[in-house]
């Protein structure tokens, strides 16, 4: 690490006992693009300070490390989504440590930093830490190492602890992204945009049935055929995402065939149901399809180009009375 950057984490980190870190750290404003943002954490720039962990003790209570270091990580689970918020991380330091730096191992440009907390008298009186973790939306499905450093009042860092964290796909996969063992759906086609605002996704199959959107699954004549089904057409919308204005903030929605869709031409529509008070929303469609990873596995893929990137404004909402605006068509084999 940089001789600067030391200077400035060890007055980071004594300024951070009392939640006051000022100096010559990074904005976190200018860090809106990092893959994992701390909410209330200062941001710096660079390599996280430490030895690197012992493979021997990823995910694990620490061993005979260096001090400081920290000694436990909890967490909820060990998948997110990405773009997810709101994700708790807390643990347990040496006693010495005076704040705690985190960040994913080989991806971003730097580490985020926060205080340590009281002491715990449940666990010898080590010192506690918590932050929240709110996740980009770019972040390659799979495992990834999300690394941690205690620090000191002189800016010293012991040996780092590693916490294996798995991102999943941002569209349904059955988890197969973290556990290969389940089975990825055949097909997903997806829906997401920019504001909140209550789009729909729409398409009509090649047998004529229409799935997703408010309606019920209709025929091209307009009745209700037994096509239309989720058994005979495998496909189901897995949630309507900002319905009726009451907003979510998931901005996506997903038809997934579970298996091997109908082949033929898909037809795609995306609906403003309603603009919620906004001006629009810009939109994306796109077709994920299970197809052989490097890893021998199957998994869901993105696959290019993109079915759509478009603009719905205010003035095209049609509260439900039309399928909206369509978008275009994709072929399955």
């Amino acid at each position: 690490m940089r001789r600067t950057a030391v200077r400035a984490l060890a007055a980071c980190a004594g300024a951070l006992a009392a939640a006051a870190c000022t100096g010559a750290q990074v904005s976190a404003t200018q860090a809106l693009d990092e893959p994992i943002r701390i909410e209330s954490g200062q941001f710096i720039a660079g390599n996280l300070p430490g030895l690197p962990p012992s493979t021997s003790d990823a995910g694990g209570d620490s061993g005979a490390g260096s001090n400081p270091q920290v000694t436990d990580v909890t967490l909820a689970n060990t998948a997110v989504q990405p773009g997810g918020a709101g994700f708790v991380l807390s643990g347990h330091t040496t006693p010495t440590a005076q704040a705690v730096a985190l960040r994913f191992a080989g991806l971003g440009s730097g580490y985020w930093v926060v205080p340590v907390g009281p002491p715990d008298p449940s666990d010898g009186n080590l010192p506690t830490w918590q932050c929240v973790a709110d996740f980009g939306r770019d972040i390659a499905p799979g495992f990834h190492d999300l690394l941690f450093a205690a620090v000191n009042t002189n800016g010293v860092s012991g040996t780092q602890y590693d916490q294996p964290l798995c991102v999943d796909t941002p569209v349904p996969d059955n988890l197969n992204a973290c556990a290969p063992r389940r089975t990825a759906p055949a097909a997903v086609l997806s829906l997401s945009w920019d504001a909140p605002v209550d789009l729909d996704l729409i398409v009509q199959d090649p047998s004529g049935a229409t799935l997703g959107g408010k309606i019920r699954a209709q025929a091209a004549d307009g009745g209700v055929p037994a096509s239309a089904t989720p058994t005979a057409t495998n496909g189901v919308l897995d949630h309507d995402s900002n319905a009726n204005c009451a907003i979510d903030n998931i901005d996506r929605e997903d038809i997934v065939w579970q298996k091997e869709p109908l082949h033929g031409t898909y037809q795609v529509w995306v609906d403003l149901y309603s603009a919620c008070h906004q001006p629009g929303a810009t939109f994306t469609v796109s077709l994920w399809r299970a197809q052989q990873g490097a890893d021998g596995g199957t998994h869901l893929a993105e696959q290019q180009p993109l079915i759509a990137i478009g603009e719905e404004t205010a003035g095209q909402a049609t509260g439900g009375a039309s399928q909206g605006l369509y978008v275009g068509a994709f072929v399955l084999r």
